[in-house]
């Protein structure tokens, strides 16, 4: 396998010129109105910019604890080289994770996973829900960078959804060899997913289900 700093992503293209000059200050979100309320018995993610960072804060939970539970069990025949840079990508969804629970703060939903889908022991299995949850992350993270109101949260969508990109770029190469993005439209862009449909996905890995009813949909 080649290393993976020669891989590129056709990725993310749409929201890369944010990013000039763009920083990240911590500070708390802003005051909201009050949320409806829940209709499923599930948890609901937030309003507007708080609701939509809950929704990568989810995210890059069931991410952490994926890689984490692949690398502490790993599956018989993954490569040594394969393992280390799963060690990595670990550790990259550990810190977004860790950043989005103390800028959230009191408003982080903190959610239970539940992994019954996948057979750890079995590597493809492994690799298809990988590359499953890496790509509707970039997915979700282009949508969310039209959702947000402050400029600072497209920001942080971007910072996280660029390196996420590079580690769906990764997981295709081992799924296929040579396959390093996603479906893309006619100018190489790939295209957002919406929150409602990235919530339904995420549910299956869920204990904890989450709800987005109060999300901005624009």
């Amino acid at each position: 396998m080649k290393d993976a700093a020669n891989v590129s992503r056709r990725k993310f293209l749409g929201y890369a010129g944010v990013m000039a000059g763009a920083s990240i200050v911590i500070s708390s979100c802003k005051k909201e109105n009050e949320p409806a309320p829940t209709t499923s018995g599930a948890t609901d993610l937030g309003m507007n910019d708080t609701g939509l960072l809950n929704l990568m804060f989810v995210i890059l939970q069931i991410q952490g604890r994926m890689y984490e539970l692949v690398v502490d069990n790993p599956f018989v025949g993954i490569p040594q080289r394969t393992l280390g840079m799963m060690e990595r990508i670990r550790d990259h969804k550990f810190a977004q994770r860790e950043f989005l629970r103390n800028y959230l703060d009191t408003k982080a939903i903190v959610v239970g996973t539940d992994f019954s889908i996948v057979d750890f022991t079995d590597g493809n299995s492994v690799m298809e829900n990988m590359e499953l949850l890496e790509n509707l992350a970039v997915g979700t993270y282009n949508d969310l960078a039209r959702l947000f109101t402050s400029d600072k949260h497209v920001a942080i969508a971007c910072k996280i959804g660029s390196v996420t990109a590079r580690h769906a770029a990764t997981v295709s190469n081992w799924r296929n060899y040579g396959t390093f993005f996603g479906p893309v439209d006619v100018i190489g862009a790939e295209p957002g997913i919406q929150p409602a449909n990235a919530i339904t996905t995420l549910n299956r890995y869920l204990k904890t289900k989450v709800e987005g009813n109060n999300l901005p949909n624009k």
